[in-house]
């Protein structure tokens, strides 16, 4: 894409910063990568492994993997700049974690995930944003999928149907008790290095 427009190949390309930081992910995955890959079951929507995650602006996210959940307020940092005004940020947050965190569960899997918000879902299915913070995000979470052989795809749920990770992210715990009593009781220990992504 850095070379569209471009009628002549002795032209030079202009390396932006965000054009670094995709090489970068290319190159810390080349750096590790041992030549081998799995060929993957072709699995149904239903046959795959599902996510659902949900952000809630000036509180929290929460995200759930069978029945295995992590929810976390966000920090004062967040809350006292602008990040917590950028909705496409705050949802697309807990995906990184669920993948961070489960990146063994998911590893040589298809999995799915479901969000309420659309510009995430696109965002995921194309990989790309015009968002520098937003892209911090789409190469933290392709370089884990690249390394785990994860294939991934994103839906998106109504929010009344989004209802369990909608009661994560509120931090309601009797609500959330009652709509997924198959639920962990703990939830896991988030990966606190992640908060670093909401960083210039």
């Amino acid at each position: 894409r850095s070379t569209s427009g471009l009628k002549a190949p002795h032209h030079r390309v202009r390396v932006t910063r965000g054009l670094r930081d995709d090489l970068r992910v290319w190159l810390s995955f080349l750096e590790h990568f041992n030549g081998v890959s799995f060929w993957q079951d072709s699995l149904s929507l239903e046959d795959a492994l599902q996510v659902h995650s949900d952000a809630a602006g000036s509180l929290g996210f929460g995200v759930i993997f069978g029945k295995r959940w992590c929810a976390q307020r966000w920090p004062a940092s967040w809350l006292e700049s602008d990040i917590c005004r950028d909705l496409t940020f705050l949802e697309f947050f807990p995906i990184v974690v669920a993948v961070q965190l489960w990146c063994p569960e998911f590893r040589n899997k298809k999995v799915v995930f479901w969000c309420d918000n659309l510009a995430v879902v696109r965002i995921i299915n194309r990989q790309a944003s015009r968002s520098p913070r937003v892209m911090r995000l789409v190469r933290k979470f392709v370089l884990l999928c690249l390394e785990a052989n994860v294939s991934f795809t994103a839906r998106h749920v109504a929010g009344m149907d989004n209802s369990i990770a909608d009661a994560l992210s509120r931090f309601q715990e009797d609500r959330f008790r009652t709509l997924a009593p198959f639920a962990n009781c703990m939830p896991e220990p988030f990966p606190g290095d992640l908060w670093s992504l909401g960083g210039e």
